[in-house]
């Protein structure tokens, strides 16, 4: 395991206020996300480590989320850290870059006692390696037809591909065309479908969203994520003569 971090002298980065109303903005205008998430890895951040703990190495605290998964908690400011005590806890503090760096492949969630943002491992590991952090903004679809893709960009199937292969939770994956139905002239859109145990859909998104994104900026394709339940039969539009899974764990 790592060593102990070394508690940084000062307050490095952003003040605690500067990077609060820099979150507030970013839930506010989803555009602000990358601005925020840059100004994170450098700012200060609060932490909880148990009280009875002479180990040499960094023991923190984790709490179990209502969706299921066990995530670390950590904390914009001091105060917000001390409001979510305990006495069986001690307050630690540090740089939110080693903080991320020590625990990495653990599940992290920043102000939790606020609703805040949850950061899964593939999503620690792009904001650490790359300085980017994928921008998710859920859309309610209606009357979207789905039928077989006519070209589907190389690019796009190995990003999906190594992201899915990448994970032991992506049963499935597939990439269909889509237009909406009330608007013909609109321009047609690509969906990727993820087959996932509904528990882990926001993980599953998130991951294949981070490997995504970052390319399209060099090409010009709108694409959608859509996820369906493992338990259930395949949708019909996912079942059409033409429809081929581009991933599929059962088939290696």
């Amino acid at each position: 395991m790592p060593p102990r971090p070394r508690m940084p002298p000062g307050h490095p980065g952003p003040p605690h206020h500067e990077l609060e109303a820099r979150l507030e903005r970013s839930r506010l205008d989803p555009t602000e996300e990358p601005a925020f998430f840059r100004s994170l890895l450098e700012a200060t951040v609060y932490v909880h480590a148990p009280v009875s703990d002479d180990s040499k190495h960094l023991r923190l605290v984790q709490f179990r989320h209502p969706d299921g998964f066990d995530a670390i908690p950590f904390f914009t400011s001091l105060q917000k850290a001390q409001f979510a005590s305990s006495r069986a806890v001690r307050i630690l503090e540090l740089e939110a870059r080693e903080l991320l760096s020590q625990t990495r492949g653990a599940t992290l969630m920043l102000n939790p006692n606020d609703g805040g943002a949850v950061l899964y491992p593939e999503e620690i590991a792009s904001l650490l390696d790359t300085g980017y952090m994928a921008r998710i903004e859920k859309i309610e679809h209606t009357q979207l037809e789905i039928r077989p893709a006519t070209t589907v960009p190389a690019w796009l199937v190995a990003a999906v591909r190594d992201s899915a292969q990448a994970t032991d939770y992506v049963e499935a994956a597939f990439i269909v065309e889509s237009r909406y139905a009330n608007n013909l002239d609109a321009p047609l859109g690509l969906v990727i479908y993820l087959v996932v145990d509904p528990s882990l859909a926001e993980r599953a998104a998130r991951l294949v969203t981070a490997a995504v994104q970052p390319m399209c900026s060099d090409h010009d394709a709108m694409i959608d994520i859509m996820i369906h339940d493992r338990s259930l039969p395949l949708p019909e539009h996912l079942t059409q003569p033409g429809v081929i899974a581009i991933f599929d764990r059962t088939s290696g």
